[in-house]
């Protein structure tokens, strides 16, 4: 008999700046994570086949997210504000903590990312406002339960 496979309501994404939980960034509708690799291919004289390899060039990701309080704006800042060089120490880290139905718990931490571009979308007078991040890291951690 298969097992009940992992379903969006099961899985949370914290946001965390500088050791401290971005505590009304909850809405999140979907969240994409992707773990970037090159396949690199080099061919030899006297060889039949090229011989292959990989590359692990980081990891990026994107949010999407509905707002309710003003509390977007006061993370989007404090990410402008490092961007500029005002606050360049401060930290970002993204968690995705996972509950299988079977007992396991892992949780995917994206540390120190960057961000890109942040749109925010206003469909209609009776669409929710919608905001997207997208970021990138250099590495990620794997904390099995």
């Amino acid at each position: 008999m298969p097992s009940q496979r992992l379903k969006g309501q099961e899985v949370s994404i914290l946001i965390v700046r500088d050791s401290v939980l971005e505590n009304e960034l909850v809405d999140i509708m979907g969240f994409n994570a992707e773990f970037q690799l090159e396949q690199i291919a080099q061919g030899y004289l006297g060889e039949k086949t090229e011989r292959h390899d990989e590359i692990y060039k980081g990891t990026s990701g994107d949010f999407e997210m509905h707002t309710h309080s003003q509390d977007w704006l006061t993370f989007a800042n404090a990410v402008m504000h490092r961007a500029r060089g005002n606050t360049p120490d401060a930290i970002f880290n993204i968690s995705a903590v996972m509950s299988y139905p079977n007992g396991q718990t892992p949780t995917i931490l994206f540390p120190d990312v960057k961000f890109g571009a942040m749109p925010l979308s206003l469909g209609s007078r009776t669409d929710y406002a919608k905001v997207k991040i997208s970021f990138v890291c250099d590495d990620y951690e794997i904390q099995f339960s």
